[in-house]
């Protein structure tokens, strides 16, 4: 039976499974991912061995982006379903031991919802407080605050001469923070929820909730909005509202070091349960294209397993939905697309925090090629290739960087078998399926002992029943190199050595002599030994267990 109340740190010992609904299973055949769709699946989903399941928005929206832009925080869009189906969900979860993560966007609204409809038409309405406006003289801008999907982060409302501020697009205007009748509103909302069961919250961006009040020009336009001096209080007074529902919450928290993120994931004193923090991903650069450096890639995770150490928790991820796949960005998604993809999955969830796992990834779903912006559905990745080519790029290398980063390779459908779409629906989809659905979907993996889907399913059951995994503290062998990421996991003189080579060429690792004893326990490579100098063929990866 899920009880929070007396389980309220059940999230140190679980891995997380994320859910991108419009994407994961067309029930009706309508090209479009839905909430019975996800209803249909959770037997899939409880034969991974995860612990809960974090949805991406499915909240009533005019989808200019995806749902992340939410007109109505208690009920649904129609193409998902219904309320009925979304508590039907929740208990059906529920009745299989997984707990049910929603995500949270209160950073911002949609300009549909009635909060914002009721804003825009006069100053003297209750609700023109529940967003941020500023006068400006005629032609110009308030200030030179940009949007983070480009442009100018103001837009003009004729009714109250005013400018609204909008950090992402025109259509999703941010919440006034200042004003505590915003708070007090999504306070209801999180009741209203736990009320209905769910166990959690992944808080959108959560650092961008305080804005610079003095509004004046900056020449870093992250000192106007990020982690402004201030934002505490207001992640206080969040914090009572989670506490108090017993409530788990992991916030989005692009641009917090670690040393501020000791602050606010405090076991004691913070404000959330953990932050998905982007040093690995390079989050900022959004559009670059470039092999990644695994020297780097070490010193980033290092960086915050070492720093939370003791203090806070940290949360384990590779992809999810902003993100291209990551066997295409940080493995080899050609030659070794399966080595790459289980390599990969064995260095992350092995270190201390909780894994999350996004659709698609047990599979080692891969980026899409698109060839033509037609094909493309992401709002930031059209208006990217907008700008590039008005700035002179040409057609070929603008999409070749949106084929490498753009946040439509993560929503292509889930791949369920070799049927028509990958099995996700009859009809056409909503975006294109990965024409190697053929090769990679669960069908086809789920028989195979070797599969990328049975080498996730042993990592999860290896990080809910060992240990050393759970609590055991992270101590990186750093191996000076540009291929290996090794690491151990300890507690109490005996532990786990991971060692991975993470790259297209062999090398080698001599294990050391300093253990008692040295057990392999799981890799992707049947030939590999626990004795001596390891020869590592590209995108091997191991487990050893040891007694010091």
């Amino acid at each position: 039976m899920i009880d929070n109340k007396s389980d309220p740190t059940w999230w140190q010992n679980a891995v997380g499974y994320q859910i991108y609904p419009k994407s994961f299973y067309d029930s009706n055949n309508d090209g479009i991912g839905d909430i019975p769709g996800i209803i249909e699946k959770i037997p899939y989903i409880s034969s991974l061995g995860v612990n809960f399941v974090w949805l991406s928005p499915f909240f009533k929206s005019p989808n200019v982006d995806n749902g992340y832009d939410v007109s109505d925080y208690q009920d649904i869009d129609p193409q998902y379903g219904n309320l009925d189906d979304v508590f039907e969900m929740i208990a059906k979860f529920h009745e299989r031991g997984i707990r049910v993560v929603f995500d949270l966007v209160i950073n911002h609204t949609s300009d549909q919802h009635r909060w914002f409809q009721e804003a825009k038409k006069s100053v003297d309405n209750p609700y023109h407080d529940f967003y941020m406006w500023k006068k400006a003289p005629e032609g110009k801008l308030p200030n030179n605050w940009v949007s983070l999907f480009g442009g100018p982060a103001w837009e003009y409302n004729e009714t109250t001469d005013e400018y609204y501020y909008h950090l992402f697009a025109k259509q999703q205007p941010d919440l006034n923070w200042e004003n505590p009748k915003v708070h007090s509103a999504v306070s209801d909302i999180i009741k209203w929820w736990a009320d209905k069961g769910v166990d959690g919250f992944r808080l959108d961006a959560i650092s961008h909730l305080k804005k610079d009040q003095t509004f004046a020009d900056v020449t870093n336009q992250e000192a106007a909005m990020n982690n402004v001096p201030g934002i505490d209080k207001i992640l206080a007074q969040l914090s009572d509202d989670f506490k108090a529902n017993h409530l788990m919450t992991v916030g989005e928290a692009g641009g917090i070091p670690v040393e501020e993120a000791k602050r606010w994931v405090n076991s004691k004193t913070g404000y959330f349960d953990m932050i998905f923090q982007f040093d690995h991903v390079s989050f900022w650069e959004k559009f670059t294209v470039g092999k990644v450096d695994i020297a780097q890639l070490r010193q980033a995770l290092s960086r915050w397993q070492e720093g939370l150490e003791g203090i806070g928790w940290n949360a384990l991820f590779l992809e999810n939905h902003d993100l291209p796949r990551a066997v295409s960005y940080f493995g080899n998604d050609t030659k070794f697309r399966k080595k790459s993809a289980t390599a990969l999955g064995l260095m992350y969830m092995m270190m201390k925090g909780t894994p999350f796992v996004y659709q698609g990834q047990e599979l080692g779903m891969a980026n899409i090629s698109f060839n033509n912006i037609d094909d493309f559905d992401d709002l930031d990745s059209i208006r990217f290739y907008k700008e590039q080519l008005a700035a002179g790029e040409t057609k070929t290398d603008t999409l070749m960087r949106l084929r490498a980063k753009s946040r439509d390779n993560a929503r292509t459908p889930m791949q369920w078998s070799s049927d028509v779409n990958g099995g996700f629906s009859q009809s056409k989809p909503w975006l294109a399926t990965n024409e190697n659905y053929h090769e990679v979907n669960v069908d086809n993996e789920i028989d195979q002992p070797n599969s990328t889907l049975n080498f996730y399913k042993q990592l999860i059951k290896l990080r809910q029943t060992e240990s050393a995994l759970l609590d055991g503290k992270y101590e990186l062998v750093d191996t000076d190199d540009h291929q290996l990421f090794v690491y151990k996991r300890v507690e109490n003189g005996h532990g786990y050595l991971i060692v991975t080579n993470l790259s297209d060429e062999p090398t080698s690792y001599m294990l050391p002599t300093t253990f008692n004893q040295l057990k392999l326990v799981i890799s992707n490579n049947d030939s590999l030994k626990d004795e001596g100098k390891v020869e590592l063929a590209p995108w091997d990866a191991a487990m050893f267990k040891f007694e010091q």
